[in-house]
């Protein structure tokens, strides 16, 4: 049974401080609307921390509608040169040096809901926080303007897990809120690697190393597609063709490849059977056709869908995973 922490039932305890990551690269054009809804928040102890990748137009306080309150809630870094959305995400977070009960992901040009990080904690409270603890969840999914409603995203069933991370992430970075102590986790990790994205790679460490991953069906962002996006969403039928040729073209294996490096480097943090479920992946990965279908099975690696499952097998019988 899951042991319950006793804080999320003590009325007098202080509301948990949060560190809100935002990463930055050429975003005035939506970064107004994305801090109202971060000052907003029902639950308000929080600093926000904007690292600006490198910008041409630098991240600039002054240049934006904030009150002299919200501006005290503000921390901003300059990288000398442009490292990418991922990196620059982890690079950020591990930075911070003041110690916060919670860490948050935000991109730059989202609409939070007002109980998004209220309902977060709430979550990640029914766990123990000496247990690394990641929650995040589905969203809504709006065009340029906030009028143009675009969806949702996929609602997925089956649990989160290291076998599915391995394959997959099943939440964005804008969703995610983590605890302290997979803070620690995901800062001892090396790194030396490309990686694919900083929110999938917090899934498949923090799931690795046996933490504690809930996943909300629940909505608290609105998530922007636009033609800047870095990654978009995924529920078209054009966006599931567009995965599927990755596969058939080898992108799949290229991400995999990066990301199992980055795994193999810090396997010493995972669980001994999350370690098992590693070895019998790779070897699924560079045996000969029979084996490479028993290690697979054997792996238990999976994706969240039977469209996403049927395409990894294929990926995996034509060695393209």
């Amino acid at each position: 049974m899951k042991e319950l922490n006793k804080n999320a039932f003590n009325s007098n305890f202080k509301p948990r401080k949060i560190a809100i990551i935002l990463g930055f690269y050429e975003g005035y054009e939506f970064i107004n609307e994305q801090l109202q809804s971060i000052f907003d928040q029902t639950h308000q102890n929080f600093i926000i921390f904007v690292s600006d990748d490198n910008s041409k137009d630098n991240f600039s306080i002054e240049k934006l509608n904030i009150n002299e309150r919200n501006k005290k809630k503000i921390r901003v870094e300059f990288r000398n040169k442009n490292i990418g959305y991922a990196k620059n995400f982890l690079s950020a977070l591990v930075s911070i040096n003041d110690y916060f009960d919670y860490y948050a992901f935000s991109d730059q040009d989202d609409i939070w809901y007002p109980e998004k990080l209220e309902k977060a904690i709430k979550s990640l409270e029914e766990y123990p926080d000496n247990q690394a603890n990641l929650y995040g969840s589905r969203t809504e999914l709006i065009g340029a303007s906030e009028e143009i409603k675009l969806g949702k995203s996929i609602e997925f069933k089956k649990s989160p897990s290291f076998q599915n991370a391995l394959t997959q992430n099943i939440f964005g970075g804008n969703t995610m809120v983590f605890n302290r102590t997979a803070f620690d986790l995901i800062c001892s990790t090396k790194i030396n690697q490309k990686i694919i994205a900083h929110d999938w790679w917090c899934y498949q460490i923090i799931s690795g190393a046996g933490g504690n991953v809930f996943y909300d069906k629940n909505i608290y962002l609105k998530y922007r597609q636009h033609n800047t996006n870095l990654i978009g969403s995924n529920i078209s039928l054009k966006d599931k063709w567009l995965r599927f040729c990755k596969v058939a073209n080898g992108n799949f294996k290229i991400q995999n490849d990066n990301n199992l490096r980055a795994i193999i480097n810090n396997q010493n943090l995972l669980t001994r059977s999350n370690g098992k479920t590693l070895t019998n992946f790779i070897k699924a990965r560079e045996s000969f056709f029979l084996k490479r279908i028993f290690y697979f099975l054997k792996s238990g690696v999976y994706r969240q869908t039977l469209i996403g499952n049927i395409a990894l097998f294929i990926g995996i019988v034509i060695k393209k995973v």
